[in-house]
């Protein structure tokens, strides 16, 4: 059979080629070479092969002599006439016998009388041959068989036929059929008995000249075939191929010939071998490859030596500076390189040759080179492979997903290599190369991509590569080419986005694998959504981004310590500053639009009841304000949308005024203005971003303040808000303006109550500033203070009793806020910023005359003159009018012109207390300027102020920035130590405790000072001695008391006694403080005094002291003072003294309510008295806001102010410090949980409890981070012991009180959101939760809703005490029937929120109208973030109640499809078509979300990947019903499956419903069924497979048949791409990807024990997928097992008639891959491309059937014999020289096979010349007509071309 095409060659040897002995006879003496110019054998054994057909002839080693034309031999390709043409045979004579025709049968082999056909021979005693005398007479005469011969028979046969026409067709039928008959007996069936050719023994020089003849084509092949040399094979054959550069086809025909050879002999000596001869030669193409490759990388090159990157890529010797001079190189020269790469390029080719002729195991040859290239060492190695190997095959990798994956794989790391690589390399010759190199791998991975991009999909790889992938499809490798191939690169960039976000589904980088929490990663489908809902959905992603960017920044400042101080301006802990907020909420936003839409949003939040803290308008004024800095013009934008949110507010007031007033019937409507706008604006027109003169003209504009106008409720509101913001400062001619636009020009009325309230406020302020009765009863209210201000020279005294009276009473607060209350803030302003801070400013000494009676007074003129009271007072004041900018003045003022020390510690508090005022109003410089200043001042003085230095020290922390010299005088004020006093005191050295009695007994500053320097002056290691110092002032003061009897005295009462004791308590610690300041940095004793509480008052031991066990003690006051002075702090306190206590107070009461709790028992009485007392203290540190003046042991104001100051910045700061305040919580609910109710204790501590839940700045602590509230303290485990139920229960109450308290429960939402059966206090809660859910408070509502459920999650259990059991937090309580069958009583009320949740999410895709949308979505986004702080059980519920919906509850009677459709309940009706995919859509993010939480065990994921597999196949069974539903638009299921019924196949099913359509159901049951479509259907689909994606590792995990059954669920999936639920006919191209990636990505992993099974499968799916389009049908070839083909077979008519076709019918059979592919592996298997041998037939073929290629599939046929001579006598006479007549009507003439591809047709026979010659044989004439007698062979066995 010929083969590829060839160049053309010499058919027979040239004239002057030389042959050895030619002519000669063989050693036999005969001379029959029969004119073959071939030499002869020289010895016997050659005989047994040769290159010579001839008997006895070989080759020869003589010399090669010319043949002479005289001689008597012939010369090459000329046949001499003197030899003659037969050989001369004596053989004797034999006898001759009459004998049949070989192989000719006779007649009948019943009847073998009958004799042969064509033979009668005569028979003994026959008739004639008789000799009778009638025989000899007259002959013999033959009687007829009729009587008449002349009778035609025409007539009655043809009456016969013209009778009965049906004889004719019968007739017609029957030659018909034995025709057929005949040519299907004549046709050449089974196997081609074709036998390999043999191979001679030929010496070395012979050999060579074979492969020479066959390399310069000087041989025919047939003719080389007969002498086909041993001693080639394997590696050595490819070699000698390759340095003989034998034409490939002549190469590849000699690689067969070895090849069956080779075949043959491991057929004959039975080797047991499992490897074909494809698979065995494949392996040695590529060892002969590698071979070549391994050059590339000498192996004596030591690893020292050898330099290496990137994936183990080492760079090659030969290139430049790799320094291995000594090394072998390779392509040391030119030539070496030129010969290795012609070489290669010869193996890449012929490799390439034979994989096409089929010679090479595909499957093999193709992984085993991408081994080779994913093991290459060198760069030059993959080059080579690249470009000489893997490009040829490119085409053969895209038909196959798992090869394309190997070579992407590959690809990648090479490509990162070759990066990492670049970046070291610094020769520019090598890195030119290499660079090169890479822009190869990256164009040639482009092109894998934009060919085969479905390839791409590998999450794998994609995730680990994804920023090398960024790249190569990137930007930047776009522009390179984007002049060029613009279309092409729009298509790759295009394809990119598409594939990456395909691989995003399955990665999840949800990016890391993790949840997105601001929208989901994907829509199951994409709807459309009209532009109103996309703005109103963008407006509300920008609202809460805004609003996010400003809670971040605002938990920080809320905190007191989260903001810090910047260069010009404020920076919180984040990094968050002034700039950054503004860039983060504006943007790029320059429309007026989005900044209105911006101003609103930012207004909104400053103005919430959800959001606590006056300094928002502080926050939101500084960005506003850095905003407008860097564009003049954005004042004027500002100024408009303040207006414009204004009004809006205005209208939504007036709107909620009308509600009210058709709710209570009411005529008027209310004009109370929002103090929060108030303060806002207030703000605003302080820091100059706000107009009020452009607001009254706008106004005056707008025409709001006509006569006519003014009794609108709208402009009341308006004239309201006028008359409320503040004008200060402002010209005169404003002031008037405002006074006539709000009260006209006649009425005064409203202007003399102005002035009224102020007056009040006036003499309110006069009141407080009073020291004595008299100055409290002047009525000039001019001035603030006395009428004898101006005489004072120093500060009125606070130390008389009369100044503790009046700083212990909180009268100020109740006659000042009424006031406050209904006083406009133009009003308040005027009274703060215009009277009360100008007066206190004034309140100096004066520039008076030393004299005689004043020349002690220490102050110079100038100096404040305020007292600590006073001081307090103003400030109070001030934070009462929240005046913040007043605040900062006057205490900067203050704490500049002072001199009284007691003031500079109260003054630095009120800055602590209010620095995120200042810091917010960029004042940081300007504090931290004066501080530094008034330090200097005093230590300019000798006056060390150590509270000074402490908070420049937290400035600096902050941020303030400091020269070095003055961080280094700072350092040295710190740690200066003063020169001792005491002797120039004259005293001598006493005791401690005599300093201290001195200081009991004389309790005045001078003694504290004198006492403080004796003793520091002879002490030198302050740790030793300060914890004995300060026990010894403590047993003073008790001493003291003791002497005094203090305790009798408190209880009756003497105010005088127990104001003189409470001075010696304030100078013990005032002598306690100043030790600290002297020998300590930060001046505090928090480890001495915390240690002496553990000494003296341990709770293990009885106490040394029983001042905790005494009424009306002084003891907690003395704590309170420390904690005043800043000795010791209050969450030391609590935590090491007070909470201790507490606990053995809970636990002695709990041990004694088990028997009894009588309170008159000396024990019981003494831990009541410490409980009251611990109370106390409890209410000092952390409750008192106002003075107890009924109280013995009262605190001052100024005092409570200190205490107020250090309470949030130690209590409420983080979660650690509030852990302080929620044991004190615990500790009160736990000891009345265990009092009787008999108990005095019990009012107390629940007072005390309710006081430190109404801590306003513990409930903004609580709502800052309400998540971490929740998480830290309710979720807290409790220890089982009895109560802890209900101890839990009434914490998780307290909880919720504090982070929102009880919602409105008025509020109504959804009716069909709430189950009817749910209890009502439940229902109540959880009605209200959603009802007051907005974008203010989701998170604060997330967390009430875990209470929520928390609070149910404890079930009540009947115990020995009437307690309560806690749930635990790990149990289920709601088990599902379908993943757990654990026996847990159900939570009835758990159940009602589980089925509300899920109905409350099927809803949220319900809604139409657009505000209603808008809600809705903030629900559906607040249920899903509701399940990151759900508990176990709640989450097993949830998912347990998805399972169940997705197996369709209630739909079990109904059957398929409604079982996979979504349902809530078994009664559940409400499904509605158009809105079940966003259904679904709900429904998927919901349970992606509770699917994330992990809180399923692997067993119980395993059962519900079942369960999704159970449910995928439903949709298998109803392939044919979804043809017509896709045929017929809008089809139902039902209607579909009625069609189907009614019609005979899908067409006419389709036909049915267009035109007719169906008759209704009538199933009652299926009637009420709900109409589901297709899309309906394929979304049920989609969401399964979507929630199975989380699980594709766990299948490939647990891979089993008893666990997730990977093969069972590609078997589902694969049949699916070629269902029209998927496919859509190709209208539905983004659910097929995804079902095509997730399949693929099952295929990647299927595990190696299992490939071959599933690859068995998948083969025989072909048939399954005959659905697919033709659009989609080579992407899912891809990921089936690679198919095998053969060119032959692919693009010629062998293939069809290999599978018994005609052309035109093949054309149908490849729509059948399966049938397709078995055919084609039949084909191989029969026809065997190894067998297909050019140019060769067998010398003595056994039978007609022995050719390489079986004649069957071509529908050969036997050829007819020649009639004998007789026949054709008789038809054509003696001198036969024409076709016979049978010929032209016998189809069983041969056919002439010549090259695959040909058309095969019909020869005709031509007349035969000589009579003598064999009739089943064709003689070969030779070139001058001379008959080759050795030529003899059949019509098959010729050549292409040549005539019989």
């Amino acid at each position: 059979m010929a083969g590829r095409h060839q160049a053309q060659f010499t058919r027979y040897a040239s004239m002057n080629s030389s042959y050895s002995n030619v002519g000669s006879a063989g050693s036999n003496g005969n001379s029959n070479n029969l004119g073959v110019p071939f030499p002869t054998s020289n010895n016997a054994s050659a005989l047994v092969g040769g290159y010579s057909s001839a008997p006895g002839t070989s080759y020869s080693t003589a010399t090669p002599t010319m043949t002479s034309p005289y001689s008597t031999t012939s010369s090459p390709g000329y046949h001499s006439p003197n030899f003659q043409k037969h050989g001369t045979h004596n053989l004797p004579m034999k006898r001759y016998t009459l004998q049949p025709l070989p192989h000719q049968q006779p007649y009948s082999k019943t009847m073998p009388s009958l004799g042969y056909p064509g033979l009668f021979p005569q028979k003994a005693n026959q008739e004639e041959d008789i000799m009778t005398e009638s025989n000899v007479r007259n002959g013999f005469y033959d009687r007829p068989a009729v009587s008449n011969e002349h009778t035609c028979a025409h007539d009655m046969v043809y009456s016969k036929l013209v009778d009965d026409p049906q004889k004719i067709t019968e007739l017609g039928s029957f030659a018909v059929d034995v025709l057929k008959r005949k040519q299907n007996a004549a046709k050449i069936t089974g196997p081609a008995t074709f036998k390999a050719p043999v191979r001679a023994n030929l010496n070395d020089a012979k050999r060579e000249q074979w492969i020479q003849e066959l390399a310069n084509g000087s041989q025919s092949l047939r003719k080389l075939i007969r002498n086909a040399p041993h001693g080639f094979k394997g590696e050595k054959l490819l070699e000698t191929m390759a340095s003989k550069h034998v034409p490939f086809l002549r190469a590849t025909w000699y690689i067969k010939v070895v090849g069956l050879s080779e075949m043959s002999q491991r057929m004959s000596s039975n080797s047991n071998t499992n490897f074909s001869q494809s698979y065995i030669w494949t392996n040695t193409v590529i060892n002969h490859l590698k071979r070549q490759l391994a050059e590339l990388s000498p192996t004596h090159l030591s690893a020292s030596n050898t330099t290496t990157s990137g994936r183990g890529f080492k760079i090659h010797p030969s290139t430049p500076n790799s320094h291995h001079d000594n090394a072998q190189r390779p392509w040391s020269s030119p030539d070496s390189r030129a010969k290795f790469e012609q070489r290669w390029a010869y193996s890449t080719q012929l490799t390439k040759w034979q994989y096409c002729e089929g010679l090479l195991d595909q499957r093999t040859f193709l992984k085993r080179t991408l081994d080779i290239l994913a093991a290459c060492q060198t760069f030059e190695m993959m080059w080579l492979l690249l470009t000489f190997l893997i490009q040829d095959y490119l085409d053969e990798y895209r038909r196959n997903r798992t090869l394309m994956k190997m070579l992407i794989e590959t690809l990648i790391k090479s490509y990162n290599a070759l990066t990492q690589y670049l970046s070291q390399v610094s020769n520019d010759g090598l890195l030119m190369v290499y660079s090169e190199i890479k822009k190869y791998i990256e164009r040639m991975i482009q092109s894998l991509f934009l060919s085969t991009p479905d390839v791409f999909v590998a999450p794998k790889l994609y995730h680990q590569y994804r920023h090398l992938f960024d790249v190569i499809f990137g930007e930047e490798s776009r522009k390179e080419a984007g002049n060029a191939l613009q279309d092409v690169c729009s298509v790759m960039e295009k394809y990119w986005m598409l594939v990456k976000a395909r691989n995003e589904i399955f990665c999840g980088t949800q990016e890391e694998n993790q949840i997105r929490t601001e929208g989901p990663d994907k829509p199951l489908i994409s709807a459309d959504t009209s532009t109103e809902l996309n703005e109103a959905r963008r407006a509300q992603i920008t609202e809460d981004h805004i609003i996010r960017v400003l809670d971040n920044i605002g938990r920080n400042i809320d905190s007191r310590t989260g903001l810090l101080i910047a260069n010009d301006g404020w920076m919180d802990l984040r990094g968050e500053t002034a700039g950054s907020a503004s860039c983060a909420i504006f943007g790029s936003n320059k429309s007026v639009e989005s900044v209105q839409q911006i101003v609103n949003v930012i207004c909104r939040w400053a103005t919430s009841e959800s959001r606590h803290g006056d300094w928002r308008p502080y926050l939101v004024a500084s960005i506003l304000l850095h905003w407008c800095v860097q564009n003049l013009a954005r004042r004027n934008i500002l100024q408009d949308a303040l207006m414009k949110w204004l009004d809006l507010e205005i209208d939504s007031e007036q709107t909620m005024a009308e509600c009210d007033e058709n709710e209570h019937n009411e005529n008027h409507v209310d004009e109370e203005l929002k103090p929060a706008v108030i303060l806002l604006f207030d703000t605003f027109i302080r820091m100059e971003l706000f107009s009020y003169q452009k607001f009254l003209l706008r106004l005056i504009a707008r025409g709001d303040l006509e006569p006519k106008k003014r009794t609108q409720p709208r402009t009341r509101k308006c004239l309201s808000y006028l008359a409320s913001f503040p004008l200060t400062p402002a010209p005169l001619s404003l002031v008037n303006q405002r006074r006539v636009a709000i009260y006209g020009t006649r009425n005064g009325n409203v202007r003399t109550i102005e002035d009224d309230t102020l007056l009040q406020l006036k003499r309110i302020a006069k009141y407080a500033m009073a020291s004595t009765q008299q100055e409290a009863e002047d009525t000039n209210l001019d001035c603030l203070f006395g009428p004898d201000a101006g005489n004072l020279t120093q500060p009125p005294p606070d130390d008389t009793l009369e100044a503790y009276e009046l700083s212990t009473s909180n009268s100020l607060e109740l006659k000042l806020m009424p006031i406050l209350r209904v006083a406009t803030r133009y009003i308040v302003l005027k009274f703060t910023t215009e009277w009360l801070v100008p007066e206190v400013k004034r309140y100096v000494v004066k520039n008076i005359t030393i004299g005689e009676d004043n020349w002690r007074v220490m102050t110079t003129p100038g100096s404040c003159l305020l007292n600590t009271r006073q001081y307090v007072a103003i400030i109070k004041i001030l934070e009462y009018a929240k005046d913040y900018l007043g605040i900062i003045d006057v205490a900067l003022w203050v704490l500049d012109k002072t001199d009284e020390r007691a003031l500079y510690s109260i003054a630095v508090d009120t800055l602590r207390k209010h620095a995120s005022i200042w810091k917010l109003v960029n004042y940081g410089q300007i504090v931290a300027q004066l501080i530094w200043a008034k330090h200097q001042s005093l230590q300019n003085r000798g006056i060390r102020e150590r509270c000074l230095m402490m908070f420049m020290v937290q400035l600096v922390q902050e941020g303030y920035r400091i020269t070095d010299e003055v961080r280094t005088k700072l350092q040295h004020d710190l740690h200066f130590k003063p020169k001792n006093k005491a002797q120039y005191l004259g005293r001598s050295v006493l005791s401690i405790d005599s300093e201290l009695n001195q200081i009991t007994r004389s309790p005045t500053m001078t003694n504290v000072q004198n006492a403080v320097e004796v003793i520091c002056s002879h002490q030198s290691n302050a740790s030793t001695w300060l914890y004995p110092m300060f026990s010894s002032a403590f047993q003073a003061l008790q001493q003291y008391s003791k002497e005094k009897d203090m305790v009798n005295i408190a209880m009756l009462g003497n105010r005088e006694e127990l104001f003189e004791f409470r001075k010696r308590i304030l100078s013990i610690v005032d002598f306690i403080k100043s030790v600290a300041d002297r020998t300590t940095l930060s001046g505090q004793l928090d480890d001495i005094v915390v240690q002496w509480l553990l000494d003296h008052y341990s709770t293990s031991n009885p106490a040394v002291f029983n001042d905790l066990y005494q009424e009306n003690t002084w003891f907690p006051l003395f704590l309170a003072m420390l904690v005043v002075r800043r000795l010791v702090s209050i969450d030391m306190l609590l935590k090491h003294f007070v909470l201790p206590w507490f606990g053995v107070i809970n636990r002695e009461a709990q041990q004694r309510c088990e028997s009894q709790w009588i309170e008159t028992t000396a024990e019981t009485k003494q831990l009541r008295q410490a409980c009251k007392n611990l109370v106390i203290l409890v209410r000092m540190l952390v409750v008192q806001e106002q003075p107890e003046f009924e109280s013995p042991w009262a605190l001052r104001t100024e005092e409570i102010f200190q205490i107020e100051v250090q309470r949030q910045p130690q209590l409420a700061i983080n979660l650690d410090k509030l852990d302080n305040l929620f044991g004190l919580v615990r500790s009160t609910v736990s000891i009345v949980s265990n009092l009787p109710f008999s108990s005095s204790l019990i009012q107390e501590l629940l007072k005390l409890r309710t006081d430190l839940l109404q801590l306003e700045w513990f409930r903004r602590a609580c709502t800052r981070d309400v998540n971490s509230i929740y998480n830290h303290f309710a979720t807290s485990n409790v220890a089982a012991v009895g109560g802890e139920g209900e101890i839990r229960k009434k914490m998780l109450n307290i909880v919720d009180e504090l982070i929102g308290g009880n919602m409105n429960a008025e509020n109504e939402c959804r009716e069909s959101m709430i189950p009817t059966d749910l209890t009502h206090n439940f229902g109540e809660r959880l009605q209200a939760v959603f009802a007051n859910l907005s974008q203010w408070n989701e998170e604060q509502c997330r967390v009430q809703l875990n209470l929520l459920l928390d609070n149910i999650m404890v079930s009540p259990t009947q115990t020995s005490n009437d307690n309560l059991a806690v749930v635990p937090m790990d149990m289920s309580p709601a088990p599902s029937a379908t993943l757990n069958n654990t026996s847990i009583d159900t939570n009835k009320e758990l159940d009602m929120f589980v089925k509300f949740f899920f109905d409350a999410v099927l809803s949220s895709a319900n809604e139409h109208d657009l505000p209603a949308t808008t809600d809705t979505q903030r629900r559906f986004e607040f249920l899903r973030n509701l399940i990151q702080g759900l508990r176990k059980p709640v989450l097993l519920a949830l998912l347990n109640r998805g399972v169940r919906m997705l197996e369709g509850i209630g739909a079990e009677d109904i059957g398929f499809p409604y079982t996979v459709l979504l349902t809530s309940s078994e009664n559940d009706t409400g499904f509605s078509g158009p809105q079940y995919a966003k259904q679904c859509q709900a429904f998927y993010y919901i349970m992606q979300h509770l699917l994330a939480k992990d809180v399923w065990s692997d067993s119980e994921k395993i059962e519900l990947i079942k369960s999704l597999f159970r449910q995928v196949e439903q949709f298998k069974s109803a392939t044919v019903v979804y043809k017509v539903m896709e045929s017929a638009n809008h089809a139902s299921f039902s209607e579909a499956s009625r069609a189907l019924q009614q019609a005979k196949n899908v067409e006419q099913a389709v036909m049915l419903l267009k035109v007719e359509g169906v008759s209704e159901q009538s199933d009652v049951q299926q009637a009420t069924a709900p109409r589901v479509t297709l899309n309906d259907l394929r979304m049920s689909l989609l969401l399964r497979l979507r929630l199975m994606v989380p699980f594709a590792s766990l299948i490939w995990e647990h891979p089993k048949e008893d666990e997730c059954d990977i093969l069972e669920w590609v078997r589902v999936l694969v049949p699916l791409l070629g269902n029209p639920i998927v496919h859509g006919n190709g209208s539905q191209e983004q659910t097929f990807e995804f079902v095509l990636d997730l399949v693929s990505l099952l295929i990647d992993e299927v595990p190696t024990d299992l490939r071959k099974k599933n690859l068995n499968h998948l083969s025989s799916m072909h048939n399954e997928l005959s659905g697919v389009p033709a659009m989609l049908h080579c992407r899912v070839k891809r990921i089936l097992p690679f198919l095998t083909y053969n060119v032959y077979l692919s693009n010629t008519r062998l293939a069809s008639a290999l599978l018994n076709r005609s052309s035109t019918s093949a054309a149908g059979a490849n729509s059948d891959l399966q049938q397709q592919q078995q055919h084609l592996e039949m084909c191989m298997e029969q026809s065997k491309p190894w067998e297909w041998l050019e140019d060769y037939a067998s010398e003595h073929p056994p039978h007609d059937n022995d050719v390489p290629i079986s004649l069957g599939l071509f529908n050969g046929r036997r050829r007819r014999r020649t009639e004998s001579t007789y026949v054709r006598w008789y038809h054509f006479g003696f001198d036969d020289g024409l076709a016979t007549i049978a010929d032209d009507d016998d189809d069983s003439v041969a056919f002439h096979v010549g090259m695959v591809g040909q058309r095969v047709s019909k020869r005709r026979r031509h007349p035969r010349v000589a009579n003598d010659r064999d009739n089943s044989t064709v003689y070969i004439m030779g070139e001058e007509g001379q008959d080759l007698p050795g030529g003899r062979q059949r019509v098959t066995d010729m050549e292409d071309g040549e005539l019989p």
